[in-house]
């Protein structure tokens, strides 16, 4: 009796225990927790597109034919000029009349018609007579003295006071290219005295032109581009226009026998860029200055591709057969001493031309007494010796 009643407690016990663990085992067990669903990465902005550069589209007109040294010469600076911009600056060159004609090319820049033009300012000689003072008159500056008194001495200043002065709405980035002294021209025989001025059809442009009709010339105006067929059908008897390198691809060697030197009544032919004023103030500042100093750049190689062209071209002349001939001393001083009563007698009666005179006269007076003293005479030097 009592094993049994061992046996039943032992028995009750175990289920207790069983019972005892089956709850504990499910109270251990903890509730599942909601897995919370992964946070959506926040897509990042696009940065913004950055605004594209903003182009400009220039054409400019150029005083020479295309087939001119001077034209190919100035193609290549203002394709420079357009390669350093990267592409946000493009001046596209044109010859001659293209668009306008050639002695109109500057109201047409002014009006906008034409955005800029390469020229010379002799080609404005019959507007303002004070424009020779930047390009040529007889004993005037040559390239450099021309450059020195530009950007040095005040006649950058003048050349744009020249056009706000009289309305007209170009800005004047200043040289983009010269050549030394032209040539005195081309004639049917030598000139050995003043006389032999007298009754001659010369095209010319300019206040030379004044000088030679003192001396007894008939002045005829052309641009260069019709003076071949103008000597060829003896509407001009004789003419000047540039350089050894530039007469000679224009041909002029066919057309006279006899040229005369030296170019006393131009030291230098300036090439010059200007632009419309409005068309010029839409440039952002980085790429003005990018077009100055092309332009500046350009002044230097373009006198130099003369210089270095003319040495050729004079001995081709030569070899074709032409008569190079030096006008007398007492001719080149009388030429002088006529120019200079001209020029006193127009500053009389136009006070911007005496401001400009004086102020030139001036540079010059300093300029050359100090290079007298330190350049010796080339031709005493015998150098390079034969």
């Amino acid at each position: 009796m009592k094993r049994k009643i061992a046996m039943l407690l032992l028995s009750l016990a175990v289920v207790f225990s069983l019972v005892v663990v089956g709850c504990a085992a499910e109270e251990a067990a903890p509730p599942e927790e909601e897995v919370a669903p992964p946070e959506e990465e926040e897509e990042e902005e696009a940065a913004p597109a950055a605004p594209e550069a903003e182009t400009f589209e220039w054409t400019a007109q150029a005083i020479w034919p295309a087939g001119f040294s001077s034209y190919v010469d100035s193609e290549e600076v203002l394709r420079r000029i357009n390669v350093a911009s990267g592409g946000r600056l493009n001046i596209k060159l044109v010859p001659s009349g293209a668009i306008v004609p050639a002695y109109e090319i500057l109201d047409a820049v002014a009006a906008g018609a034409v955005e800029a033009e390469v020229s010379g300012i002799s080609a404005e000689f019959g507007k303002f007579p004070s424009a020779m003072f930047w390009d040529k008159y007889p004993a005037g500056p040559n390239a450099m003295e021309l450059y020195t008194w530009i950007y040095k001495g005040g006649g950058m200043e003048l050349w744009q006071e020249l056009y706000d002065s009289n309305g007209i709405n170009v800005h004047v980035v200043g040289p983009m290219g010269a050549s030394q002294a032209e040539n005195f021209g081309w004639f049917p025989k030598p000139i050995t005295s003043l006389k032999d001025f007298k009754g001659l059809k010369f095209r010319t442009q300019g206040t030379w032109g004044d000088v030679l009709t003192a001396l007894g010339c008939s002045v005829v105006t052309m641009p260069g581009g019709e003076v071949y067929e103008a000597a060829q059908r003896g509407v001009i008897d004789a003419f000047e226009y540039s350089t050894p390198s530039v007469d000679l691809s224009a041909g002029f060697n066919e057309l006279r026998p006899v040229m005369m030197e030296p170019g006393i009544h131009a030291p230098l032919a300036l090439f010059d860029f200007k632009v419309n004023g409005d068309r010029w103030n839409e440039l952002p500042d980085d790429l003005k200055m990018l077009v100055e100093i092309g332009c500046q750049a350009g002044a230097t190689y373009m006198v130099c591709s003369a210089d270095y062209a003319d040495i050729g071209a004079f001995q081709e002349l030569l070899d074709y057969g032409v008569d190079v001939e030096v006008l007398p001393d007492d001719v080149v001083k009388e030429i002088v001493r006529i120019s200079n009563e001209i020029w006193d007698e127009m500053a009389k009666d136009d006070a911007f031309f005496a401001k400009v005179l004086k102020s030139q006269r001036d540079f010059l007076r300093g300029y050359r007494q100090l290079q007298a003293l330190k350049q010796p005479d080339p031709t005493m030097l015998n150098w390079p010796p034969e």
